[in-house]
């Protein structure tokens, strides 16, 4: 009986990796197409401004309060504690309704002096910017209060539905888009799009987290202790948050400062692409907090779950990895252009390695938050950028933005080693003989792999089928190359059958 129960926990689980891989695989498709199409209908400048108001705007007022609501959901299930779940839910919405208001008022009052000072904006442009920024602090509201119930969502493991409204977000937005530059609409029409889209999800959120946790009582009033209690236990995640948010305005600020916005372009382009493989491996990881906050006292699954996440992550990384280093110039050629190639595969290179890194150690950030110490995460950002803003500002004298990238790279390469301490920390012991055998594997495998594309590549027109074979040929090599070192094991085995009759 409990081999079957295992065995039905183990296909929940790969469903709704799934499930969260498909948050990714959707946008990112879209985006492939989108980006390059709204890049040359809006121009490189309104293009920039763009990407700088949403980025803003996200960077600096959107902080996680709800994470909370995933970790004591999964938690007081975990522990028959189920009646202090609408306590927690109703302390943490009303906590994002305290912020967003918060966010929206100082936006709007300090819009003008926002469009003069970080985008030195004058006259119609500056006034555009100002409307601009009014329209994405509403976004901003509405993004907020829905992240309360995508939380409850996830710490009830409805990854199905929470995948399901988030990819409706991301496709009604960018399907939206593409209609509107083509038909001949600016900045300001694909922000309101931008904020209709939001909105929507919000309310598909609410009516979804309300039907489907009957614990949730939404006619409580917060309670001091629950107020408390989430503030506590985000401060760590707002903390880190707020840092990262300072960070990204600064080099963001800095570049378009010193460069302009035209050269803000390639560098927001090639660093949303790369930044990709963070999001893709966060796409199918989310599983992995919600499952911590449950196995907290059981450290053999624990650290069982942590092996095969790290493996798992390794194994699309190294290969994704290495294939965006291999075919950076070709692809960038194909997909937007000679120029842009030129000013831009350098930089893509660069922040491939930088959100490589970033994204393996994801499993180690998701072990310290479910296990309820995300202070840890904010000492070591702390660090990391102290060393990203020396870098950026050092580097980008003699380098420009690449300098801006290595600088961003310096930062995360040091953080990356944070990870060792926390598997000493938990475990009691680094995962020493686990690494070694698994880089080195993946080292071989990727390099094989790396190999087959350059000389494919080398030997055909550029053409996106010639693209499409090497990268092709490059993941056979590379599954085939793991499968004669014994990459996979027999465990490994029965769970891809498991996944694969779901």
């Amino acid at each position: 009986m409990e081999n079957v129960k295992q065995s039905e926990t183990s296909k929940s689980i790969s469903r709704n990796v799934l499930y969260g891989f498909s948050t990714w695989v959707l946008p990112f498709a879209l985006g492939f197409v989108a980006t390059p199409l709204i890049v040359k209908k809006l121009g490189n400048k309104d293009y920039g401004i763009y990407a700088l108001v949403l980025s803003f705007i996200s960077y600096t007022f959107i902080l996680n309060f709800s994470r909370a609501v995933t970790k004591y959901i999964a938690e007081y299930r975990s522990t028959n504690e189920a009646a202090k779940i609408s306590e927690i839910i109703v302390a943490t919405f009303y906590i994002n309704i305290v912020l967003g208001l918060f966010g929206v008022s100082i936006i709007c009052l300090s819009a003008n002096q926002i469009a003069e000072t970080i985008f030195h904006a004058q006259g119609e442009e500056q006034t555009n910017i100002v409307i601009a920024l009014y329209i994405a602090a509403s976004v901003l509201f509405f993004f907020l209060l829905g992240q309360t119930f995508s939380a409850i969502l996830q710490g009830i493991h409805r990854f199905d539905v929470y995948s399901n409204i988030f990819n409706f977000n991301n496709v009604a937005t960018l399907l939206g888009n593409i209609f509107l530059v083509i038909y001949g609409y600016g900045l300001l029409s694909l922000l309101i799009w931008n904020f209709v889209t939001t909105f929507l999800t919000f309310i598909l959120f609410a009516i979804s987290a309300k039907k489907l946790l009957p614990e949730f009582n939404s006619n409580l009033k917060p309670k001091r202790d629950a107020l408390k209690l989430v503030l506590k236990y985000s401060s760590g995640i707002v903390a880190y948050q707020i840092l990262a948010n300072l960070l990204m305005l600064f080099e963001r600020s800095w570049i378009t400062e010193k460069f302009g916005a035209e050269n803000f372009t390639f560098y927001v382009v090639t660093m949303t692409l790369t930044f990709n493989i963070h999001t893709f491996i966060a796409s199918f990881t989310q599983v992995i907090f919600p499952l911590v906050s449950e196995l907290k006292d059981n450290n053999e699954k624990l650290l069982r779950l942590y092996r095969r996440a790290t493996k798992t992550v390794c194994f699309f990384v190294f290969f994704i990895a290495s294939t965006f280093i291999v075919v950076s110039g070709e692809f960038l050629y194909l997909w937007m252009g000679a120029d842009f190639s030129e000013k831009s595969t350098l930089l893509l290179i660069t922040h491939t390695i930088t959100f490589s890194l970033l994204a393996i150690q994801i499993v180690s950030w998701n072990m310290t938050e479910g296990l309820g110490y995300p202070s840890y995460n904010t000492f070591i950002f702390v660090i990391c950028l102290i060393i990203n803003v020396f870098f950026i500002i050092w580097l980008t004298q003699n380098y420009g933005s690449l300098g801006a990238a290595f600088g961003r790279l310096a930062g995360f390469g040091t953080m990356f080693f944070s990870i060792f301490y926390v598997e000493k920390w938990i475990f009691n012991q680094v995962q020493t003989r686990f690494w070694l055998k698994l880089v080195s594997v993946l080292t071989i495998a990727s390099l094989v792999s790396a190999a087959v594309q350059k000389t494919i590549i080398s030997n055909f027109t550029i053409n996106w089928a010639a693209l499409f074979i090497s990268v092709l040929c490059g993941g056979i090599c590379y599954c085939s190359a793991l499968l004669a070192l014994q990459f996979v094991t027999e465990e490994d085995k029965l769970l891809i059958k498991a996944i694969l009759s779901r």
